[in-house]
């Protein structure tokens, strides 16, 4: 029988898609290319925000009845019950606790019985490792060492659809990541809601522990983890990250807002001071630190000083990227029951507003590398542009040139052009990052 799956959300959302997929490959079914010649379509939902989720009910109502629609992940778990009274035909809903049944769920559709949800979250670590064949890349590799979240900020829907925080222990951690390097992966990207609070209380070991031992001890050029919680800042990363150069000096640190009010309203444990004292620390160390973040406009009770702060803290950084939405209220978080006072087209203004000032900093930013030679991980084969290559340097700058260098290489590239969003050049020679 064969199956395909479609992904939405996070990179936690991919990982998981390469758990499901190993597991259907396990029990004897076939990954298909493309929906219409699958008889199972296995959708992987997202949250975060209610556009997220409309996007999903869209995408299953294209399917005709013969089809059977697994829907898994965030969604899955927040909605449970209520999906089957939704305007689309499921035939199962499985949480993010769950999704390791999906052998036997299957056996109970192919029995005929009733649709139903499995949603039951579980306080232990269930151990899957993909093959590499089951992943989405052969590039970078995803490695989950943590799942949930315990901080309930008041706009975030995460605690209800992933459960509360547990941990992966560090052999299962150090063991997958080997296991990638020994396969000729490039990178390893550490996955969890908040990857900085990983611990381990037996022996005391704590995130920095854990990125020691994986700089130390797998041989990847680059080490990677997203994401990181500003509340959660240990000096001692800073120390471990300036001390082992296989550590990529970029880090996704979500700021959500430049107000320290709207942080306080958002649950939020740092301020503006903290967030921005944590940045000059990382710079001081290591002056070549890259910051990518996310950011919310229009929380509720946000006013034009709030956004401004949240402006200027963009101006200050000088992020490398950014991820900004709308306020999105979701079910059962306490900032759905907050009033929101602003109009839905002000909104979107700042949101413009907010895009247009990071767009300019960007090519600001790209610009700078106009003539110099960035080093270059090639993760894949332009889509559109036959003989072309898309590559991301070390802070995930997209650069686009024309090449014959295989995917999974390192190469140098000459930039000869650059826009807000990604850097074209000219590839020089391969690199000896390899």
């Amino acid at each position: 029988m064969n199956f395909f799956i479609k992904t939405f959300g996070c990179q936690m959302n991919v990982n998981d898609s390469e758990k499901i997929r190993q597991l259907l490959e396990n029990k004897g079914l076939t990954l298909c290319g493309s929906e219409a010649a699958a008889a199972i379509i296995i959708v992987n939902s997202c949250a975060v925000r209610a556009k997220a989720q409309e996007k999903i009910f869209s995408y299953i109502g294209q399917f005709p009845a013969a089809k059977k629609i697994i829907v898994t992940g965030c969604v899955a778990q927040v909605e449970k019950e209520a999906l089957f009274k939704k305007k689309v035909k499921i035939d199962y809903v499985v949480g993010t606790h769950q999704f390791y049944r999906i052998g036997e769920i299957l056996d109970e559709i192919a029995a005929g019985r009733r649709a139903k949800a499995a949603a039951a979250f579980s306080r232990q670590w269930q151990e899957l490792v993909p093959a590499v064949q089951a992943r989405s890349s052969l590039v970078t590799g995803y490695v989950s060492i943590m799942e949930g979240c315990d901080n309930f900020c008041s706009y975030c829907i995460v605690p209800f659809t992933r459960g509360r925080e547990k941990y992966r222990p560090m052999a299962a951690i150090l063991r997958e990541a080997e296991y990638l390097a020994g396969r000729g992966f490039k990178e390893i990207v550490l996955l969890g809601q908040n990857v900085n609070h990983w611990h381990e209380a037996k022996g005391g070991r704590t995130f920095p522990e854990l990125l020691r031992q994986l700089a130390r001890n797998v041989p990847v050029p680059w080490i990677r983890f997203i994401t990181s919680y500003p509340g959660y800042h240990d000096r001692e990363l800073i120390r471990v990250m300036a001390a082992n150069r296989n550590i990529a000096r970029h880090i996704h640190f979500p700021a959500q807002s430049g107000s320290t009010r709207i942080l306080k309203k958002m649950n939020r444990t740092y301020s503006r001071a903290q967030y921005l004292e944590i940045v000059r620390a990382f710079r001081a160390a290591m002056p070549e630190m890259k910051f990518s973040s996310d950011f919310i406009v229009g929380f509720p009770g946000e006013n034009d000083r709030d956004f401004n702060l949240t402006l200027s803290l963009i101006e200050q950084v000088e992020y490398e990227s950014i991820f900004s939405f709308i306020y999105s209220p979701r079910p059962g978080t306490k900032a759905a029951t907050y009033t929101r006072e602003l109009a839905p087209d002000a909104v979107k203004q700042r949101l413009y507003a907010l895009q247009e000032l990071q767009a300019r900093i960007q090519l600001k930013n790209n610009r700078r590398w106009l003539g110099q030679v960035s080093e270059v991980l090639i993760t894949e084969k332009h889509p559109k542009k036959i003989g072309e290559m898309i590559g991301r340097s070390e802070s995930y700058r997209v650069v686009n040139f024309a090449s014959r260098t295989p995917v999974g290489a390192f190469t140098r590239v000459k930039i000869t052009a650059a826009g807000p969003h990604s850097l074209r050049g000219e590839e020089i020679t391969a690199s000896n990052l390899q």
